[in-house]
């Protein structure tokens, strides 16, 4: 069964998305196996896969949902109609939920359309090992972003750090009505598990494949080999570690102080979320 989601009420049949199958969306913060998500359920439900064309984009195997209207490679509604009618039970990524279920944007008409009846996940991962590998990503791209883990937990971004933005993306995401959470951990640790689960709640049928984890993206060339040449790749997940860099691991890039503002600002969810059951791990030395 579908949740619905608390949105303003959508006449479905007035709207460009009659006929289209019911949306299968992955919110998450940014580095929390957004694509680990959508590659899994491409790979094992016929239902979910979408071609493209030869030189497309990976991301139109899947509706992004936050294009619509960016200022980054936008697209307008016309090309979110289009996506979503590749499959059928398109999947649909956002790593701005709670902006799009409140019905903010010029476009909140089209998005409570998809969001309507969708079955929503929410991905989450130990924060973290988000911010590490954050880190190296946004280093990948943007040379002003601070150059030091440390100093990249601190940076304040709309007047919160990092670590405090994480937390409250996620805490907003898991409020949306309907939102059921599932993490990074247990996607990585028991795919298999992961594919029953994604089979009994969204009624699908898994293809007859061993279930495993997409081989990741390794860099731009493989994504750029994967758009020319594949119409149905296996992969479309974003590369993690740029410049020759991979993103480092939490235990030994953590100082004393930076394990002390990390829960000062999120160990609560840390410990909701079942990453830690205490406040224990900030005295705990490098591992």
């Amino acid at each position: 069964m579908a949740i619905p989601l608390a949105l303003e009420p959508v006449d479905l049949m007035s709207t460009p998305l009659e006929g289209v199958g019911r949306r299968i969306v992955i919110a998450t913060h940014r580095r929390s196996g957004t694509h680990l998500a959508i590659d899994l359920l491409r790979r094992h439900f016929a239902a979910c896969q979408a071609r493209k064309l030869p030189g497309e984009g990976l991301d139109t195997l899947y509706l992004n949902l936050d294009r619509l209207g960016a200022r980054r490679r936008p697209i307008d509604e016309t090309r979110a109609e289009a996506l979503l009618r590749r499959a059928e039970r398109p999947i649909v990524k956002t790593h701005e939920l709670p902006r799009h279920a409140s019905g903010r944007g010029a476009h909140r008409l089209f998005c409570a359309a998809v969001l309507a009846e969708a079955d929503l996940y929410v991905v989450h991962r130990d924060g973290r090992d988000v911010l590490c590998s954050l880190f190296v990503y946004t280093r990948g791209h943007d040379r002003s972003a601070p150059d030091t883990v440390s100093g990249f937990l601190r940076q304040r971004i709309d007047g919160r750090s990092r670590v405090r933005r994480w937390a409250k993306d996620v805490r907003a995401c898991l409020a949306v009505p309907g939102a059921r959470p599932i993490s990074y951990e247990f996607l990585v640790r028991d795919p298999a598990g992961a594919v029953a689960r994604f089979a009994e709640e969204l009624d699908l049928v898994p293809l007859p494949v061993a279930p495993a984890l997409p081989r990741p993206v390794r860099s731009r060339w493989a994504s750029r080999l994967g758009r020319v040449v594949s119409i149905r790749p296996e992969g479309t997940g974003i590369p993690g570690g740029r410049w020759g860099r991979r993103p480092p691991d939490w235990r030994r890039a953590f100082d004393a102080s930076d394990r002390r503002f990390f829960h000062d600002e999120a160990g609560d969810l840390l410990i909701e979320l079942g990453y830690e059951d205490s406040a224990a791990w900030v005295d705990e030395g490098p591992g």
